[in-house]
């Protein structure tokens, strides 16, 4: 009898769990919060329930790949030990998950584990505020987004009091870096390798503009706007933004989450206007390449899921599935329609279904 009860209590779940995931109710965690323009929205989105759940639901493994001084992943650390070989400033950008966790969870621990990956890369810096890597100014770009992002989440959340110290000594390096991003010249230099990649232009908005939020420097908020603005003017008129003269659907979807940080965190009213079409006719685009079980069709992808181009560790690059679900949920939360919450979890789920079939 006690057997059967067990098997009855447990039916529910066992159903649950057996239905295809368009089937499922939206669960009180995926139903996004008011969104309100600014940090607050972006906070929200970024320490929300549906983001814990599906990108930081074991939240010491963030950012876990450092060197005891702080140099991130294998490039940078093998780097670190005999000063050898490439290294790039981007590598360090992924101190962010951890500040992302850690706000989470309200971890201090985390905090200062993202701390001191943006400081090794801040120990890299020249006096120009240059960093001598490979592809310099790209990677700069990377480096100094997500180090102004964290500030201002850091800043704006519960635990900003106790890091408050770390975000002024980390301003003034940050302000040298994004003044030579805007020198001309290298600027110039800058901007002429990165005209094939649409998705360099929401970057490098978000890089300016971010920082500028953080320093309270209306200059690099008007310079961000440059970058927008070409980025908007190249979206193709079917919806993609082109990476080498075609579609990127990875690419595609970096370029998007960017966009919607900008949105967010840095436009104005009028600049979120200008702005919303290119996201909606890029989300459309993407749910128009998007299969029924989630997966995403990558035919025709200029540099991604075909094994065109390698990373920095050397790797084909592949699907960014957590850009494409990220926007996805983001814009749910902006525009307020649930249906992107769908489309959300089909991605993810795709995500999982294209592991498994490259493990078989």
């Amino acid at each position: 009898m006690d057997s059967r009860r067990r098997i009855c209590t447990l039916m529910p779940c066992l159903l649950f769990c057996l239905l295809p995931w368009a089937a499922r109710p939206l669960l009180a965690g995926e139903i996004p919060a008011a969104w309100q323009p600014g940090v607050a929205g972006d906070l929200a989105f970024e320490t929300g329930n549906f983001l814990t759940r599906m990108a930081y639901a074991k939240p010491d493994r963030a950012s876990k790949d450092l060197a005891e001084d702080g140099a991130y992943g294998a490039v940078d650390r093998a780097w670190d030990k005999a000063h050898r070989g490439k290294w790039y400033i981007e590598e360090q950008r992924y101190g962010f998950d951890a500040v992302a966790a850690g706000l989470a969870y309200q971890r201090q621990d985390l905090l200062d584990r993202a701390e001191k990956i943006y400081d090794w890369g801040f120990e890299q810096e020249g006096p120009d505020g240059g960093f001598p890597c490979g592809d310099a100014y790209h990677s700069a770009s990377f480096f100094i987004e997500a180090v102004a992002h964290s500030a201002l989440l850091i800043q704006a959340s519960p635990m900003g009091p106790a890091n408050q110290a770390w975000i002024r000594s980390m301003e003034p390096k940050l302000r040298l870096a994004v003044q030579w991003m805007m020198d001309p010249a290298n600027q110039a230099a800058g901007r002429r390798r990165d005209a094939p990649y649409t998705h360099r232009d929401y970057l490098d908005a978000a890089a300016l503009g971010e920082s500028g939020i953080l320093l309270g420097d209306a200059a690099m908020v008007a310079r961000s706007k440059d970058y927008l603005e070409q980025g908007i003017a190249r979206q193709d008129p079917s919806g993609f933004n082109p990476e080498k003269g075609g579609w990127d659907t990875s690419y595609h979807c970096v370029g998007l989450l960017f966009a919607l940080g900008y949105y967010s965190l840095v436009a104005d009213d009028a600049t979120r206007a200008e702005l919303r079409p290119m996201i909606v006719n890029g989300l459309n685009w993407l749910r128009g390449r998007m299969r029924p079980d989630g997966t995403v069709d990558q035919s025709g992808n200029t540099r991604t899921g075909l094994g065109q181009e390698k990373g920095r560790n050397g790797k084909f690059k592949t699907m960014s599935y957590g850009s494409a679900w990220r926007a996805a949920y983001y814009w749910a939360m902006i525009s307020g329609d649930k249906s992107w919450v769908e489309v959300a979890k089909r991605l993810h789920h795709g995500q999982d279904v294209e592991k498994r079939q490259k493990r078989f």
